[in-house]
C-alpha cells in the first residue's frame, strides 16, 4: 500500500510541479551556468548506493560534504530554492522509480555512516520527509546517532497511517519553520565532521 502510495502521489506531483521544475531548470542555467542538478551519491536500500538528485544551489567548488561548512557557495537563487525546499523537487522522480518513498530515513552519504549501526534502517527506502527530516528541520542541529534512534523508530512503527501522520507533520513544520542554525559549531556532529575533513 505504501509503494502504491508513493507512486501515485509522485505522479502527481510531477504533473503539478513540472512547468515549475522547467522554469527553475532554466534560472539555474542562466544565473549559474551548466549543470542545472546536484548529483551525489548516497546509501539507499539495502545499503545500495544511489545518485540522489537536486537542483543546483552551490557555485561550483570543493566540497566537504556539509552544506553547514559549504555557506559561502550557495548562490542567490540556490538560497530561495532551499528555503522553499524547491530544490528537493527533482527527488520526485527517484520516488517514482523506486529509490526513494515519500517517508523514510533520510538519505545520507556512506561517508557520515561510517561506525553506525545502520542494519535496521537499511530495510526500508529512504525518505523524502521523515522524522530526521523533520527534527532538523526545526531543531537546524542533530548528531549521526540521534537521526539513527529516530530512523529506527520509524521502522518500527512505519505503516500507511503513520507515514501520513509524518506527511502532514511535515506540512506543518515547513508552515512555521524556523531558520536554520547553520552555524559550523552548532553540533558536536559538526565540529567533528569539519575537524576530520579539514585534517
Amino acid at each position: 500500500m505504501i509503494r502504491i502510495f508513493d507512486i501515485l502521489l509522485s505522479l502527481l506531483f510531477i504533473i503539478f510541479t513540472l512547468p515549475l521544475m522547467v522554469v527553475i531548470g532554466l534560472l539555474i542555467l542562466c544565473c549559474n551556468g551548466w549543470p542545472v542538478f546536484y548529483i551525489s551519491k548516497r546509501v539507499g536500500r539495502y545499503n545500495r548506493q544511489f545518485s540522489h538528485l537536486k537542483f543546483r544551489t552551490m557555485k561550483k567548488g570543493k566540497e566537504s560534504g556539509r552544506v553547514f561548512f559549504e555557506q559561502e557557495r550557495i548562490t542567490s537563487l540556490g538560497k530561495v530554492l532551499r528555503k522553499l525546499h524547491l530544490d528537493e523537487l527533482p527527488e520526485l522522480f527517484l520516488i517514482l522509480k523506486g529509490t526513494l518513498s515519500l517517508v523514510g530515513p533520510r538519505p545520507l552519504p556512506e561517508k557520515l555512516l561510517t561506525g553506525l549501526n545502520t542494519s535496521k534502517r537499511a530495510i526500508v527506502r529512504p525518505g523524502w520527509t521523515g522524522l530526521a527530516q523533520i527534527y532538523l528541520t526545526k531543531k537546524g542541529k542533530m548528531d549521526k546517532r540521534l537521526q539513527i534512534r529516530l530512523d529506527n523508530y520509524y521502522v518500527d512503527h512505519r505503516d500507511f497511517f503513520y507515514n501520513m501522520k509524518i506527511i502532514m507533520a511535515t506540512i506543518c513544520v515547513l508552515l512555521h519553520q524556523k531558520k536554520l542554525n547553520m552555524r559550523k559549531d552548532a553540533s558536536k556532529d559538526r565540529e567533528k565532521f569539519n575537524k576530520n575533513s579539514t585534517t
